[in-house]
């Protein structure tokens, strides 16, 4: 398992990331449904952002921002998410985090390849598979793990 998990990360490190993000709520439950729709919400936000910016032509073409995300349950049974996201360019990662604390709370890093965040977020891959096991990315990913 660890050696899977050391691939994966790895593997991971191959796209130019630009954020890593922690997404949590503010209500007790939050259906997975509920979560995906606040999530993706989100994220559509910011391919808006990358668009009216001009870092890509589309909104949802091979250039748009791109992401890969794992679900983990809180200790009081609340989903949040883990997210690497990248193509992000100059966009304000605070102005997404406010953004985000409409429903929660979120940290909106800054992506530094020495702290390990895509390890983290692979960890996933093998952590808890029955309880969680969820493991989302973006349709434009494959080519940044191809050819970053």
């Amino acid at each position: 398992m660890r050696r899977a998990r050391n691939e994966f990360g790895a593997w991971l490190s191959v796209p130019e990331w630009s954020w890593f993000t922690t997404h949590t709520f503010r209500a007790e439950y939050v259906s997975r449904k509920e979560a995906d729709r606040s999530w993706y919400s989100w994220f559509n936000s910011l391919r808006v952002a990358a668009k009216a910016k001009g870092l890509t032509p589309s909104c949802y073409g091979d250039k748009a921002p791109f992401y890969f995300r794992v679900v983990e349950y809180q200790d009081r049974g609340t989903l949040h998410y883990h997210a690497l996201i990248g193509g992000a360019g100059d966009i304000r990662r605070l102005l997404f985090k406010d953004l985000w604390e409409l429903s929660g709370y979120a940290r909106v890093e800054a992506y530094d390849p020495q702290l390990g965040a895509n390890f983290y977020v692979g960890k996933y891959l093998t952590k808890d598979i029955g309880n969680a096991g969820d493991i989302r990315f973006s349709h434009n990913l494959t080519q940044h793990l191809t050819n970053s």
